[in-house]
């Protein structure tokens, strides 16, 4: 909307009736029948104008309240129940415990690392990744206490062929237990893997994966490095709030 509000043609038009027919006027000037493109580009774009504000305060509103509002009566019917009832109960509604113990239990064959490459990074908690950022981003999760599986495969439709993919990180709110990819792009001066970048951004997005909602990402170049500033406020608003 916002792109093809930048075509549209400007001007301050006015709306009369005349006898039934319709008459328009663009800056005090009337405007004939063969001028009516002109008449219905400044109608759209009144009308967008109108319309984008309220669209842009509905989404942030949405956005605001999923980020904020996480409900769980449901999953506290059972546990809070105490432990002897709990072993007796069939619960409809898995808690957020419970599927963070599912996701962290789940088992997958880890990526191969190049042994001919030398050079080793390893987390806090010795884990093997690929580079230092990971280790930085790695860290900070465990700092907060964040479920996360390390490069875990993930099978995706591409033109009807299923493709396996690796996301850096494959993260779990603690409170919501929504699911997130989170990929951080290293090498973004380097023009191949830019466009290696954007051919799986694409993929993603054609799976359901959208950035922002259940697609996180951060980037850097050889002059400018990971912001830990900014890796921390993705954390905290996306992965705990």
């Amino acid at each position: 909307m916002e792109n093809e509000l930048k075509g549209l043609p400007c001007g301050s038009l006015r709306c009369t009736s005349n006898k039934g027919t319709d008459q328009f006027y663009v800056n005090g000037k009337y405007m004939s029948k063969k001028q009516m493109n002109v008449v219905r580009g400044i109608a759209q774009r009144d009308y967008y104008e109108k319309l984008l504000p309220v669209i842009k305060k509905r989404l942030r509103i949405l956005h605001e309240m999923e980020l904020s509002y996480v409900s769980d009566e449901i999953e506290n019917c059972f546990a809070k129940s105490c432990e002897a009832r709990r072993k007796i109960i069939t619960p409809v509604f898995e808690t957020v415990e419970e599927k963070i113990h599912r996701f962290m239990e789940e088992e997958y064959e880890p990526s191969r690392f190049d042994n001919d490459n030398t050079t080793e990074f390893f987390t806090l908690k010795g884990e093997r990744v690929r580079s230092k950022s990971e280790v930085l981003i790695s860290d900070c999760l465990n700092r907060y206490e964040i479920p996360y599986r390390y490069e875990k495969p993930l099978e995706l439709s591409d033109w009807n062929k299923i493709v396996v993919c690796r996301p850096d990180f494959t993260v779990m709110n603690k409170r919501s237990g929504k699911v997130f990819l989170y990929e951080h792009f290293g090498r973004m001066d380097d023009k191949d893997y830019v466009d290696t970048t954007m051919r799986k951004l694409d993929l993603y997005e054609k799976n359901g994966y959208l950035l922002g909602d259940n697609l996180i990402v951060t980037h850097e170049t050889s002059k400018a490095p990971l912001n830990i500033k900014v890796l921390d406020s993705y954390i905290k608003t996306y992965f705990i709030r």
